[in-house]
């Protein structure tokens, strides 16, 4: 099964699963903690480890977790008036830390480095071969669900301009989000293990180009 077959018939049921793992007052958020490599289940977070632990290809649940993260914090950076209805459609959990951390969002590359730890070193070129097809979809994904789906859906945008003005700013979010210098570049203080910085950075890179392609699209 390839990257885009995952995230079409894979993780929504995946991502269903770990969350029901959380108390149902945290339901609305997971913590990096439980999606990094432990050997110990930390407090309250045990059983959102063990359900993470049971994913069968971390690396592709993480790559999907990052993409639609990333749509849902640019949504409500760019498009506040619509986040209340994009979040009643998606409902995807934040990306939290812990502790006082728990209650804020963390960037979603976090989830990039994160995937890079459960990377052999013989499988760097095909994890990269699947991020990239992810990458490929996911910038036409995001415009074709604002510009045909969420209208019909939510009500909202049904001008022509308003819609292709939506999928600008969504676009211009995720460009100036992703650029390589204000993503992170560790998972301190979460864990002290070291993510492959050069695949990351080549991930980030490839995305980025995707996005500021698409950009171009519509600026003409």
């Amino acid at each position: 099964m390839n990257a885009l077959e995952y995230y079409k018939n894979i993780f929504g049921p995946e991502l269903i699963r770990i969350q029901s793992s959380v108390l149902p007052s945290d339901s609305d958020r997971l913590s990096i903690v439980s999606l990094l490599p432990s050997d110990n289940y930390p407090g309250g977070l045990a059983e959102q480890v063990k359900a993470f632990d049971e994913t069968p290809s971390k690396r592709l649940f993480l790559f999907c977790y990052f993409f639609t993260a990333l749509i849902d914090q640019a949504i409500h950076s760019g498009l506040r008036a619509e986040h209340h209805y994009f979040n009643n459609i998606a409902k995807y959990p934040k990306i939290v830390g812990i502790l006082a951390m728990y209650w804020h969002n963390l960037h979603p590359a976090v989830l990039l480095l994160s995937a890079t730890l459960y990377i052999p070193k013989d499988e760097g070129e095909k994890a990269t071969a699947e991020f990239n097809q992810l990458a490929n979809f996911f910038p036409n994904d995001y415009c074709d669900f604002l510009e045909k789906e969420y209208p019909k859906i939510t009500g909202r945008l049904q001008g022509y301009e308003e819609r292709i003005n939506a999928c600008r700013v969504i676009l211009n979010e995720i460009s100036n989000s992703m650029a390589f210098l204000f993503v992170p570049q560790s998972l301190g203080p979460y864990s002290d293990l070291k993510p492959n910085i050069k695949l990351y950075k080549n991930w980030v890179l490839y995305f980025s180009g995707k996005i500021n392609d698409k950009i171009k699209i519509y600026e003409q």
